[in-house]
Parts: structure tokens; sequence; C-alpha cells
């Protein structure tokens, strides 16, 4: 038994400076080497200087994508939007720009995503209708342009200047060719994000695999069934909660056996099945199908284990512990395979069930399959194992 764990000191992931995710980080498996380190000649590269009229055209096109479903989640204040507005109005060359270009020469920003989205917000409006934000807190301007949008700037003829070197501002981009390949890109990304809130990594996924996928999470981790087995405690700001049900989905696509330690690239490769940029032998996607399996895991865990679905902390328990991932994984994928006269039998066993589980539970390598070792390969099958051979000796009995 493993008497020393407290399960209400659990380390969870952070949302943002204010706030937790609800999620139990995970430990990074260093049990996965990558024996085919990338090849620097496969990174492709190139550099430009862009006018702002032509960032402006590709913006309204939608030819830059800006990444709403995370952007809105920690927005730069008025003042700092102020700022930088400022800046380019003295002519002050601003910090380089990173893009990821797909096949189709849309592009994903990979830094610098607040200052596109602040010159994008105030010269043609956050909606598009040109209704810009008021300038505030200007350092060197503030007694003549506070107050003042672009539109009230455009209209004055005593503005002119100042119109014409906001607009006449040259963008410099770094841009990552379509050629370089996914798992390079991946780690250019994270290497050249250098925000104030660094992007967690399926922020980045989110960003590189807009589709099918994106769509999907999005649309699962606003389910009623998703809220009711969380009770709402995951915050999905970071994208904590379109994570968990990735790693649902990539282990009910691509098997468990499949998986090697590498998390990311697991995740990765599921997102790219499901937008159909990835194929696998005898494996069919099927978002109806997904959603109903995930809606049936969901319910079917919550019935057996209540309000503590998915986490370290029991019944008895007077305190919830945050959602642990591999949990989440395990139990959905595993409920949601059983054949109904199976659940119906689990459920009428249910207390010998759950008295075998929670000793399970306390048991130090089960405890470490689902936290120290959670990601690796060895983690994953011991748990897939241990609990599927309980649900049977309780079936079997």
């Amino acid at each position: 038994m493993n008497t020393n764990i407290d399960y209400f000191q659990i380390d969870e992931e952070i949302a943002d400076e204010r706030s937790f995710s609800g999620v139990e980080r995970e430990i990074t498996s260093d049990e996965y080497i990558d024996t085919e380190p990338f090849d620097p000649s496969s990174i492709s590269i190139s550099s430009k200087t862009i006018a702002l009229d032509t960032v402006l055209r590709r913006i309204k096109n939608n030819t830059i994508r800006l990444s709403p479903d995370f952007q809105r989640n920690y927005v730069w204040d008025i003042e700092r939007k102020s700022q930088l507005i400022e800046s380019m109005i003295l002519r002050i060359p601003l910090p380089m720009f990173y893009v990821s270009e797909d096949r189709e020469g849309i592009w994903e920003v990979v830094d610098g995503l607040q200052r596109l989205s602040t010159i994008r917000d105030f010269i043609l409006g956050p909606d598009g209708d040109g209704k810009g934000f008021d300038l505030a807190k200007l350092e060197f301007w503030g007694s003549k342009l506070n107050t003042r949008n672009f539109f009230k700037l455009e209209q004055d003829p005593k503005a002119a200047r100042i119109v014409n070197n906001i607009l006449e501002t040259e963008l410099n981009f770094t841009i990552i060719n379509p050629e370089t390949p996914e798992k390079v890109k991946r780690n250019i990304f994270k290497r050249l994000n250098t925000g104030g809130i660094r992007l967690s990594e399926q922020e980045i996924r989110h960003a590189l695999y807009q589709g099918h996928a994106t769509v999907l999470l999005k649309k699962l981790v606003k389910t009623q069934e998703y809220e009711v087995a969380t009770q709402n405690t995951v915050n999905d700001s970071r994208m904590a909660g379109r994570e968990l049900i990735l790693r649902f989905i990539a282990f009910n696509l691509i098997g468990r056996e499949e998986y090697t330690g590498n998390t990311d690239d697991y995740l990765s490769s599921a997102m790219q099945l499901l937008n159909g940029e990835k194929h696998l032998e005898n494996v069919n996607i099927d978002p109806v199908d997904l959603e109903e399996k995930f809606k049936k895991g969901l319910m079917r865990t919550t019935t057996i284990l209540g309000e503590h679905s998915f986490r370290k902390s029991k019944l008895s328990d007077n305190r919830k512990s945050p959602i642990n991932k591999s949990l989440f994984e395990l139990w959905i994928n595993m409920m949601s395979s059983l054949s109904d006269r199976e659940y119906y039998d689990l459920v009428e066993d249910r207390s010998l069930f759950l008295e075998s589980y929670y000793k399970l539970l306390d048991s130090e390598e089960f405890e470490n399959s689902i936290s120290r070792h959670g990601a690796s390969v060895a983690g994953v099958g011991y748990r897939w194992r241990a609990l599927r051979k309980l649900i049977d000796g309780t079936l079997n009995k």
C-alpha cells in the first residue's frame, strides 16, 4: 500500500497568473529517446519585409490566422496596445514576427500574435467594421492623440503625417515554410514563442492543426456530459480540457500499442488523423462515433465513480483532487468499450468493484503508472492492464 501520498497537495497545471487548470500536472516521460533527431537541413525558413497594407489584406482574407480561440484568453490592456501604435507613429521598428505557412499559403502566428491583433484592432476594428480602439496613456503623443481612434485620425487633415507613418510601416517576417517537417515546426514553435504567457503544448497543436480536429475538440469540451463528469472544474482557457479529450481520442484511434512515450507526437498524430492529413491502416475516422463513445464513457464513469471521476480522491474523501490525465484517458476508453451487458453487471456489483478499485488506486505501482510514470510506455501499459483485469475479475466472480 502507498500511504505517503497526500492527494490534496497534488501539483496542478497553471492556467494563467491568477488560476489553475483543475488538471494534475503530468511528469514528462524520460523513457522516450528520439532515435531520429531532425536534420537541420530539413528546416526551411525565409525572411520577408512586408508592407502593412499587404498584412492588413491578409488579415481581412483570413490568410493570417490570429487564432481567436486562445487569443481571447490573454489580451493586452489598452495602455500596452496604445504604446505599440505610438511606436509605429514614431517609426520605431517593431520586433520580428514569426509565422508558419501551410501548403495553402495560410499563416499561423508563432510569435507576435498580440502585436498583429493590436494593429488589426486599431486600424480595422476587432470585428472588421473600422471601429478601432481609442488611444490612451501615450508617452509622447498623449496630449494630442489620447482618446482618438484611427477613424478620427483619418478624418483629420492635420493628422495626415501620423496616419502615413502608421500605414507605411514595414513589418519583418520570418516564415517557417510548409516543407519543414511537422515535428520540427512544433519544436520551432516552442522555441520562438516568447510572449508574456507562453503557449501550452495544446495551444501550439491547436494553432498548427486547424481543421476538423479543432472543431471537434471545441464541440466536445462544451458538451453537457463533459461538464457534469468534470463538475466544471477544468479551466479550458489554456486548452487543458481539450487536451484531456484529445488524449481519449488518440488512445481510441491509434491504440496504446502504438504509443512510444512521446505524448506530443502521439497527440499531434491524432489531430492530423482527424484532419485527414495522416492516414493509418484500419483506422476509420468517424466524428459522430467518437462523440458517442466519449459521451458514453463519461456517463458510465460518472455512474461508477460519482463526483470523484478521473481523480485520485475517493467517494469517502471530503475534498476532490484535480482531474488526472491518465485516469481520464483510461476510464473513458475502458467504459466506452464495454458491452451493455458488461456495464450493467459492473453497476450491479459496484460496491464490490469500488472496494477493489480503491485498493488498486492506493497501490504504489498503480499510483506510479498514473503519476511519475504516467507518460511512459510502461506506465500506460500497466494501468490499462490493471483496470481491465479488475473489471474482468468483477464480471467473472
